[in-house]
């Protein structure tokens, strides 16, 4: 996600088995300093740096916005002026004559944010070294050399049976990994000679060096069922049932050769918890999320967080818990589970809550099906979710309309510009508003979402000419966020702390001319 400037007062954590509790985060937002090149009473100032958190340290590096896709449309009456970025010093950008006071929208690639300040900072968190070299890969080939194994569970969707993590507590390095030439056999406790793909779960992959330290964790998750859920089905979920920490290495995910990981797996730790979860608590608000939403899948996640969670949650470390529980569930979930987990004490845990809905009818694009949804979401960390009964904290925005008809019906708009609307929802506080055009095209490859993020007194959107493509079908997506984030004035710093609270109510597929 897009950001600013963050300073961090990082405390010393204790495990929480220890009996003592984490620190809440602390973020202070600073405006990036006064720069004479792009005087403040006349021009905005946009500023990024990556954030590197590393153990107890945040080193924040400068990136330079100079080749960035910026603009900045000055909001007046019904209409926009455009301005240009211009180059200044220190990897920043600035637009000039832009009125004091001034509303506008800050885009960045796809992403239009709604601010006033004069300084904005758009950089992003990262975990890891501050020297860390990133690659230009998502992917790379990876030989297997693995014993140790728990008896391997084939089956025709990854739901279903075994699963590799490759995870760093050094570096961002997040990857699943896929069997492209042959997949393991059923049974199998060990993988000799196996070729495999690492797949990043977590952007480009960096570069990593064994002489500083960087080693991965090799997770084997599997498939436990224990019980059964409130209608009677059994009740699955995923998690961590062996784990290998490779030693220190050096590779450059550049395709050739291959990563190479052996060892033997070994026993995790077991963890547990206890949620009070009401599924009715979430279903109940189902016609908010879409008059005629069906119940899609209830989902509950146990996900780790390098370096406890003094600076929320930075970056994605994979999985260590994850319960889906089938739509149209709706009674209570409350017991005990038990989970593995491979990582020090150290590590932070997260825990997120969710019930999405869909549209109960598809919409067919060429050969592709799409069904438009929309997700009521807690996420905080694992002991405070579980410290009482889990329920929205927020409830998705009401009377959801384009160009001022009721967005539930399909139709074609009469401009690229159409005018989606809200009212504020029935319960809890919004901080913001995220407003989602979702392309439904006939190719994966089609144009990505394109996203507005709004102060919570607006309540209405109209893209700017160029948003949305003619002759396209889309569907909109409104989200009402209830969190410590600030997206009109610090996005970066503030979308990792928590809790985060979100619901969303989604439209009809809508086509322009």
């Amino acid at each position: 996600m897009s950001l600013r400037r963050l300073s961090l007062l990082l405390v010393p954590t204790c495990a929480t088995w220890l009996g003592c509790a984490e620190p809440e985060p602390t973020v202070r937002a600073e405006l990036p300093a006064e720069n004479p090149e792009c005087p403040a009473s006349s021009a905005v100032l946009v500023k990024a740096d990556t954030r590197f958190h590393s153990g107890a340290r945040v080193t924040a590096v400068p990136q330079d916005l100079s080749g960035r896709d910026l603009e900045l449309f000055i909001l007046q009456g019904s209409g926009f002026e455009r301005r240009a970025p211009v180059a200044v010093s220190d990897g920043s950008v600035c637009f000039r004559d832009v009125p004091e006071g001034a509303d506008y929208y800050l885009r960045s690639d796809t992403t239009y944010y709604l601010g006033h300040t004069r300084r904005f900072d758009l950089g992003v968190n990262r975990n890891g070294r501050p020297d860390t070299v990133t690659s230009d890969a998502i992917q790379t080939p990876v030989r297997l050399d693995l014993t140790g194994l728990q008896p391997w569970r084939a089956h025709e969707t990854s739901a279903e049976g075994s699963l590799l993590e490759v995870v760093s507590g050094e570096v961002a390095w997040t990857a699943g990994l896929t069997f492209p030439a042959a997949q393991p056999v059923a049974g199998a406790t060990q993988m000799q000679g196996m070729e495999a793909q690492a797949w990043s779960l977590d952007g480009r992959l960096p570069v990593l060096e064994g002489e500083k330290g960087d080693r991965l964790y090799v997770n084997q998750l599997d498939l436990v069922e224990d019980g059964r859920l409130p209608s009677g089905a059994p009740l699955k979920y995923r998690t961590v049932v062996g784990s290998l920490h490779a030693p220190a290495v050096s590779f450059t995910p550049d395709g050739d050769p291959a990563l190479v990981l052996s060892g033997e797996l070994k026993a995790v730790r077991q963890a547990s918890f206890s949620p009070q979860w009401p599924l009715s608590a979430f279903t109940r608000w189902g016609p908010e999320v879409n008059p005629d939403a069906q119940a899609g899948e209830a989902r509950f996640d146990v996900m780790p967080a390098t370096f406890s969670l003094t600076a929320g949650r930075v970056g994605y470390q994979g999985e260590l818990f994850t319960l889906e529980v089938p739509g149209g569930e709706d009674g209570d979930i409350a017991r005990r589970f038990t989970y593995g987990n491979p990582y020090p004490g150290s590590w932070g845990l997260v825990g997120s809550a969710s019930y999405t809905f869909v549209s109960p009818t598809p919409v067919i694009v060429g050969k592709r099906i799409h069904r438009p949804s929309g997700s009521m979401l807690v996420m905080d960390r694992l002991s405070s979710l579980t410290a009482h009964a889990i329920v929205p904290v927020i409830t998705p925005p009401r009377l959801l309309r384009i160009d001022g008809m009721d967005a539930a019906t399909v139709r074609t708009v009469t401009s690229t510009q159409p005018v989606v609307s809200w009212r504020s929802p029935f319960e809890g506080v919004p901080g913001s508003y995220q407003v989602e055009f979702i392309k439904l095209g006939a190719e994966a490859t089609d144009s990505p979402t394109v996203s507005f993020f709004v102060t919570s007194d607006r309540q209405q959107v109209s893209p700017p000419p160029g948003a949305l493509e003619a002759g396209s079908t889309y569907y909109v997506r409104v989200t009402a966020d209830g969190s410590s984030f600030t997206p009109w004035q610090a996005p970066g710093a503030t979308a990792d702390v928590l809790p985060v609270y979100k619901a969303a109510t989604f439209s009809a597929a809508f086509t322009t001319p």
